[in-house]
């Protein structure tokens, strides 16, 4: 069963599930048990050498594994080489990392442990304890991808765009907001050290991924593992050079004409231009036709000659860690809690930018000769997306969009 808890449930409800899942991740993982390891990626391993037999899956995945502890150290002493530039703060890594505790300075420890563990597992692999109790699933970071930043397709998330996505939450999943930690004296410096270990945890994961390939096809010594990792840090490092800015008109919509904006918006929203409506329906509530999986799913089936949608094909790699494949249902616009925001600038940024990983693309600009939509267009878009999320659950558009329509 599947639980939509920001939608589906009361409050109440999804205070207990939260709480539930906490407890429950907190027994199951042993939260101060000396023995908690990062878990090899086998489903990787599996996905990449389907031609091997389990025990030999296995065992690459704890080659990988190990190469990779080498580097980075482990769950409870994560560590960095010298020779390569880091990404991010090691101090605020090792003080989200290991156990829930608090040092000498009674400055709290293990703090991944005590908010994420539950969902996200201690590799951040998104299987934690709770996990399949979840629609979306947690996230896995170890691909390195993020959905709601605002750098392009292929690029990393800023530092800034992780913090943001931990203080506001993602509304419509289980991934709650931690932005009163933010507001609390002790608590202030939280979720910047969060930041920090879930691209740690990200970095660790590719560079992982990127082993298990090199060690499946060749032995890989200390001088191949420190050039895969400083490829993987500077592509981290490069992150802020490619944010995108969001457009000052977002931040100070004028009213005058707006109902045209919105109209001309709807229009757009319908065209073959940008497709729009082959996901998210006609009316935006996300009963269009083009129904697909995420690349997370894809990742260890579709790539790796897997059915995603015949349990007969994927059943074999649930031993290996794969969650039933489900579809990345395209959002319904008109219930008012847009994943990646519902700010103009935030809307803005999921039409220029696409969402990553998912079947959601940039809309297609008019720039350099090539067709598409103009910046007033793009900005009449997101009038009318927000529009629609602004009038949460009306069934039709207002009278006032119908009439502008009309004109």
């Amino acid at each position: 069963m599947f639980f939509d808890i920001h939608h589906r449930f009361p409050r109440f409800l999804q205070a207990s599930l939260w709480l539930f899942s906490t407890a429950l991740g907190m027994v199951l993982c042993g939260c101060n048990s000396e023995k908690i390891e990062f878990r090899s990626n086998q489903l990787h391993a599996a996905s990449i050498s389907m031609d091997l037999t389990p025990p030999d899956i296995r065992q690459l995945a704890d080659r990988a594994k190990g190469a990779t502890e080498q580097l980075l150290g482990t769950a409870d002493l994560p560590t960095w080489p010298a020779s390569v530039l880091p990404p991010i703060d090691m101090e605020k890594v090792v003080r989200s990392s290991g156990p829930v505790g608090r040092d000498q300075s009674k400055v709290e420890r293990g703090l991944f442990r005590k908010h994420c563990v539950q969902c996200h597992g201690i590799s951040g692999d998104g299987r934690g304890p709770s996990a399949a109790l979840l629609a979306p699933y947690p996230r896995d970071f170890r691909r390195g991808s993020f959905k709601f930043k605002s750098t392009p397709i292929g690029k990393k998330p800023t530092h800034s765009d992780i913090v943001r996505t931990l203080e506001q939450g993602l509304p419509g999943t289980a991934m709650p907001a931690f932005g009163t930690l933010s507001d609390s004296k002790e608590f202030v410096d939280d979720v910047d050290a969060l930041a920090h270990y879930v691209r740690f945890l990200a970095i660790r994961g590719e560079v992982e991924r990127r082993l298990l390939v090199a060690l499946s096809e060749q032995e890989v010594d200390e001088s191949t593992s420190l050039a895969i990792l400083t490829r993987v840090a500077n592509d981290w490092l490069a992150a802020d050079s490619h944010s995108v800015q969001r457009p000052e008109w977002v931040a100070n919509p004028s009213e005058d004409g707006r109902m045209e904006s919105v109209a001309n918006g709807k229009a757009l929203f319908e065209s073959e231009w940008t497709a729009c409506v082959k996901c998210h329906g006609v009316d935006g509530s996300g009963n269009g036709t083009s129904q697909d999986f995420d690349d997370w799913t894809k990742d260890w089936t579709i790539r790796a000659g897997i059915d995603p949608a015949h349990k007969s094909e994927w059943k074999s790699m649930k031993k290996y860690g794969a969650l039933k494949p489900v579809i990345d249902r395209p959002r319904n616009l008109k219930l008012g809690a847009l994943r990646g925001g519902t700010s103009r600038g935030d809307i803005y940024l999921r039409l220029v930018l696409g969402i990553e990983g998912s079947p959601m693309l940039p809309v297609a600009k008019k720039e350099n000769g090539n067709p598409g939509l103009t910046e007033e267009d793009i900005r009449d878009l997101v009038e009318y997306v927000h529009f629609l999320s602004e009038n949460t659950r009306n069934i039709s558009l207002s009278q006032e969009v119908q009439h502008a329509s009309s004109e």
